[in-house]
Protein backbone atom coordinates (compact mmCIF):
# COMPACT_ATOMS: atom_id res chain seq x y z
CA UNK A 1 0.00 0.00 0.00
CA UNK A 2 2.83 2.37 0.85
CA UNK A 3 4.48 1.93 -2.57
CA UNK A 4 1.22 2.75 -4.29
CA UNK A 5 0.93 6.06 -2.44
CA UNK A 6 4.57 6.82 -3.17
CA UNK A 7 3.97 6.35 -6.91
CA UNK A 8 0.85 8.50 -6.89
CA UNK A 9 2.45 11.27 -4.84
CA UNK A 10 5.56 11.26 -7.04
CA UNK A 11 3.39 11.48 -10.15
CA UNK A 12 1.50 14.47 -8.80
CA UNK A 13 4.69 16.11 -7.55
CA UNK A 14 6.13 15.77 -11.07
CA UNK A 15 2.97 17.21 -12.62
CA UNK A 16 2.75 20.17 -10.26
CA UNK A 17 6.45 21.01 -10.50
CA UNK A 18 6.28 20.75 -14.31
CA UNK A 19 3.35 23.13 -14.46
CA UNK A 20 5.05 25.56 -12.07
CA UNK A 21 8.33 25.61 -14.01
CA UNK A 22 6.54 25.98 -17.35
CA UNK A 23 4.26 28.70 -15.98
CA UNK A 24 7.22 30.72 -14.73
CA UNK A 25 8.86 30.71 -18.16
CA UNK A 26 5.64 31.35 -20.08
CA UNK A 27 4.89 34.27 -17.73
CA UNK A 28 8.43 35.56 -18.32
CA UNK A 29 8.01 35.49 -22.10
CA UNK A 30 4.58 37.14 -21.98
CA UNK A 31 5.93 39.84 -19.67
CA UNK A 32 8.87 40.41 -22.01
CA UNK A 33 6.55 40.81 -25.00
CA UNK A 34 4.31 43.22 -23.10
CA UNK A 35 7.20 45.26 -21.68
CA UNK A 36 9.34 45.55 -24.78
CA UNK A 37 6.62 45.36 -27.37
CA UNK A 38 5.98 43.23 -30.40
CA UNK A 39 8.17 45.32 -32.74
CA UNK A 40 11.28 44.48 -30.74
CA UNK A 41 10.64 40.79 -31.34
CA UNK A 42 11.25 41.36 -35.03
CA UNK A 43 14.77 42.58 -34.27
CA UNK A 44 15.66 39.79 -31.82
CA UNK A 45 18.58 37.59 -32.58
CA UNK A 46 18.31 33.93 -33.38
CA UNK A 47 19.50 33.10 -29.84
CA UNK A 48 16.29 34.45 -28.35
CA UNK A 49 14.15 32.65 -30.89
CA UNK A 50 15.91 29.33 -30.28
CA UNK A 51 15.59 29.81 -26.53
CA UNK A 52 11.87 30.53 -26.89
CA UNK A 53 11.37 27.44 -29.07
CA UNK A 54 13.26 25.18 -26.66
CA UNK A 55 11.33 26.36 -23.62
CA UNK A 56 8.01 26.21 -25.48
CA UNK A 57 8.76 22.66 -26.58
CA UNK A 58 9.70 21.74 -23.01
CA UNK A 59 6.37 23.13 -21.83
CA UNK A 60 4.60 20.97 -24.39
CA UNK A 61 6.68 18.05 -23.12
CA UNK A 62 5.17 18.56 -19.67
CA UNK A 63 1.75 18.08 -21.26
CA UNK A 64 2.95 14.92 -22.99
CA UNK A 65 4.40 13.61 -19.73
CA UNK A 66 1.09 14.25 -18.01
CA UNK A 67 -0.47 11.46 -20.08
CA UNK A 68 2.60 9.27 -20.68
CA UNK A 69 5.20 9.82 -17.94
CA UNK A 70 7.95 7.64 -19.39
CA UNK A 71 8.10 9.00 -22.93
CA UNK A 72 7.32 12.55 -21.81
CA UNK A 73 9.95 12.37 -19.09
CA UNK A 74 12.58 11.15 -21.55
CA UNK A 75 11.57 13.93 -23.96
CA UNK A 76 11.93 16.54 -21.20
CA UNK A 77 15.31 15.19 -20.04
CA UNK A 78 16.77 15.22 -23.57
CA UNK A 79 15.48 18.72 -24.34
CA UNK A 80 16.62 20.06 -20.97
CA UNK A 81 20.14 18.78 -21.69
CA UNK A 82 20.00 20.51 -25.10
CA UNK A 83 18.76 23.70 -23.40
CA UNK A 84 21.59 23.50 -20.86
CA UNK A 85 24.21 23.05 -23.59
CA UNK A 86 22.69 25.91 -25.57
CA UNK A 87 22.67 28.17 -22.51
CA UNK A 88 26.21 27.25 -21.60
CA UNK A 89 27.57 28.35 -24.97
CA UNK A 90 25.39 31.43 -25.44
CA UNK A 91 25.54 32.95 -21.95
CA UNK A 92 27.96 35.85 -21.89
CA UNK A 93 29.07 36.00 -18.26
CA UNK A 94 27.83 33.26 -16.00
CA UNK A 95 27.26 30.02 -17.85
CA UNK A 96 26.65 28.00 -14.68
CA UNK A 97 23.83 30.29 -13.52
CA UNK A 98 22.16 30.12 -16.93
CA UNK A 99 22.27 26.33 -16.91
CA UNK A 100 21.14 26.17 -13.28
CA UNK A 101 18.10 28.42 -13.72
CA UNK A 102 16.88 27.24 -17.12
CA UNK A 103 17.95 23.68 -17.84
CA UNK A 104 18.19 22.11 -14.40
CA UNK A 105 14.53 22.62 -13.27
CA UNK A 106 13.23 20.96 -16.42
CA UNK A 107 15.79 18.16 -16.01
CA UNK A 108 14.48 17.47 -12.51
CA UNK A 109 10.89 17.49 -13.75
CA UNK A 110 11.78 14.93 -16.41
CA UNK A 111 13.53 12.72 -13.87
CA UNK A 112 10.49 12.95 -11.57
CA UNK A 113 8.19 11.86 -14.40
CA UNK A 114 10.44 8.91 -15.29
CA UNK A 115 10.69 7.89 -11.65
CA UNK A 116 6.92 8.14 -11.21
CA UNK A 117 6.44 5.76 -14.13
CA UNK A 118 8.74 3.15 -12.57
CA UNK A 119 7.22 3.65 -9.10
CA UNK A 120 3.80 2.99 -10.62
CA UNK A 121 5.04 -0.22 -12.26
CA UNK A 122 6.61 -1.52 -9.02
CA UNK A 123 3.42 -1.16 -7.01
CA UNK A 124 1.32 -4.36 -6.88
Amino acid sequence: MNDQYRGISLKWFARISGVVVSSIWIFYFIRFILDVGYKSLQTQTSVGIILFLLISTLSIGVGIAWKNPLSGGKFIVVLSILLSIFNYFTAENSQFIAVLFQGFPYFLVGVFFIQSHFAKEESP
